[in-house]
Formats: structure tokens, sequence, C-alpha cells
């Protein structure tokens, strides 16, 4: 009896699985799912709007440049230290350290050598040169500082105390005094000035004034242009590559016969001139000119 029984529940157990078994395969099967991690879309399992990109700027970024400092350069000042003027008036200048000598004018020179010739040539002349020395120096400034060198017999005279000295009443008496026709200067000779030269260099002035009637070479021999310019290089070597302006600047003075044209003259001072002053270099003068120099200080 409890055998049939236990069969029975047995048989309605299964009857019961077997009919939920049979309701199930009326359900959809699941949609398939692909998982590719490669792909860069997936099937969606329900249509969604598609989202709107992003707006993206594309301008490139660029940095503001940074400020640009501009230097404050000095001012340049050549390294002769002086400039030329060759007007003749007699109204001060701006700055106080000019010169003046038988017509040429430089300014911004606070120290001078006067290289005077003192050959045989220069015997008429030597009194009236002697009276503009005088002259410019009586103008100097008591800052400025002078020295004065004849050039005769291929020498070079250099005038006590044979230094650059100060520009006062005593040094310039002293100088004159000295340099008196017929005292301790005696014209003669050639006028080699290449002595002269020499020593002027070594006092380092700013300006050296050039006053001769004529260059010659050794005991009066035709004088070697290439040789003097090539020293005088080595003497005074270009200082500013730039500018070509030298360490000293040389003011070339020719005195002759009353000029007609600018052709007359020298060529060899009027080079020099040109080479070591720049295009204001040199000058030339008469006797009328000379001699009509104004006078006295400004």
């Amino acid at each position: 009896m409890a055998s049939g029984l236990l069969h029975a529940m047995v048989i309605a157990a299964g009857l019961v699985i077997t009919w939920t078994v049979i309701q199930d395969e009326s359900r959809p099967k699941p949609r398939p799912i692909v998982s590719d991690f490669r792909s860069t879309a997936f099937l969606p399992v329900q249509t969604l709007p598609a989202p709107e990109p992003a707006s993206v700027d594309r301008t490139p970024e660029i940095d503001s440049p940074p400020e640009i400092m501009v230097p404050v350069l000095p001012e340049i000042v050549e390294p002769t230290w002086a400039n030329m003027d060759f007007t003749q008036s007699e109204s001060p200048s701006a700055g106080r350290e000019q010169a003046e000598f038988a017509g040429a004018r430089v300014t911004n020179a606070r120290s001078l050598v006067y290289v005077i010739d003192a050959s045989g040539s220069m015997m008429t002349w030597l009194p009236m040169v002697l009276k503009a020395l005088r002259q410019s120096l009586d103008r100097l400034s008591p800052s400025q500082r002078f020295a004065v060198i004849f050039f005769q017999r291929d020498q070079a005279v250099m005038v006590p105390p044979e230094r650059l000295v100060k520009a006062g009443t005593v040094t310039i008496d002293r100088v004159m005094d000295w340099s008196d026709q017929g005292r301790n200067l005696i014209p003669g000779g050639g006028s080699n000035p290449l002595p002269a030269m020499a020593r002027a260099f070594s006092l380092e002035p700013d300006v050296i004034f050039l006053l001769s009637e004529g260059l010659d070479g050794t005991n009066g021999s035709s004088l070697e242009v290439d040789e003097l310019v090539e020293r005088l290089d080595e003497l005074n070597p270009i200082a500013d590559p730039v500018t070509s302006a030298r360490w000293t600047r040389i003011q070339c003075i020719e005195i002759g016969a009353d000029r007609t044209t600018e052709e007359d003259g020298d060529s060899t001072m009027r080079m020099l001139g040109e080479r070591y002053g720049g295009p204001d270099g040199w000058i030339r003068l008469g006797r009328k000119e000379l001699v009509n120099q104004p006078a006295g200080a400004p």
C-alpha cells in the first residue's frame, strides 16, 4: 500500500516537470551578443539617438611672445675724440675744448701736439707761423694740454718741457720764449717729418697739427710716400674697424704762395690729411690768409 502510494507520487511529480518544460519552449530565444573590443561600434539593444559631437577648437594655442628688452647703448664716441670744423667764426663753440691753428679748428680735443716744419724752406714763413702758434695757444682752455715739436735736418726738436702741459699763461710764455726765431730755433736742413711725428704719437694726443710748406725725405731726398704711410699706420693704427677711425686725428696745414686753384700745393700733405684726418683733414693757406688770421683769445 505504502509502496503504491510512493510510486503514484513519483509519477505525479514527473508529469508536473514535463508540463513546465513544455510551457518554457514558447519564450523567444535570447538575442545573441557578440563582444569584439577591436570594433569601434556595437549593435545597440535599442535604437538611441546619436549624440552630437562636441565642438572642438582646433585653433593652435599661441603663446604670447616674451617682452623684448631693448638695451640702452651708450653714446658712441670716436676714439680720436675730435671733430673738424673749418669755419673761422670768432663766436665761442658749444664745447670749451676747441683749438684753432692757422685756419683749422678742432672741437672736443683735450690734448694737442703742434708739429711744425722748421726746415730751410720755412725761413721766411717761420715768423708768421710762430705768431699763429701764439694765437692758437692763447685760445686754449686751462683744461687742455699741449706740446710743440719742430722738425728739421731729419731730427725732432721738442720744446721744453718735452711733454704735454696744461695751457696756462706761464707755460705758454715759456714755450713761445724758447721758440723765438734766432734763439733756440734757426730754420735749416730738410723737412722729413717722421722723427717729429714719432715723438708726437708717443704723447698719445687727440689731435696733431702738422704744418709744413712741403715734405721731403731723409737728407732732403724725395720722400718715399709708401714708407711714410706704412710708418704712420704703425704709429697711429685704426682703433675702430667699423668707422676706420684712428686714435689720433692728424690735421695737415699746408702753407705756400697764395693759391690760385685747389690743385695747387703738395699732394703728399693733402693725402696725409685725408687719410688720417678725414675729408676735412687738409687745408692750404697762402701768405695773405696766414697773416690775416684773427688774433687773441675768443
